[in-house]
């Protein structure tokens, strides 16, 4: 492991703008900031998005016989003001990636662009 990829392992702050600023900096490293992405992580497929105002993580509905209105749901978002993340949202065990397996996945493309 680089000295620079051990802080991504390490819990990342609670301040929702210093959250956002360390999505920020993964997305830059990885010339990904302002790319919306279609990736397969942990068998799910997702769209992602970062920019200098937000990320967020949108679940894509596998379930093909929904309706077409119903193309998915935002699982995680980060702003300068506000975390939302899904897996402390359910009172059983949480399906979805939480903030920190978010900022973990991306810095380690722990994923496949679909």
């Amino acid at each position: 492991m680089e000295a620079g990829d051990r802080e991504f392992r390490d819990p990342v702050e609670k301040e929702p703008v210093d959250v956002l600023r360390r999505f920020v900096d993964v997305f830059v490293s990885k010339g990904r900031l302002n790319q919306t992405l279609r990736i397969k992580h942990r068998g799910r497929r997702y769209r992602i998005f970062c920019s200098e105002r937000k990320f967020f993580a949108y679940q894509i509905n596998d379930h093909y016989g929904v309706s077409w209105g119903f193309p998915g749901w935002p699982v995680c978002i980060v702003t300068p003001d506000q975390i939302i993340d899904d897996s402390e949202m359910s009172v059983f065990s949480p399906t979805e990636p939480s903030v920190n397996d978010w900022l973990r996945c991306i810095a380690d493309e722990d994923f496949e662009i679909i």
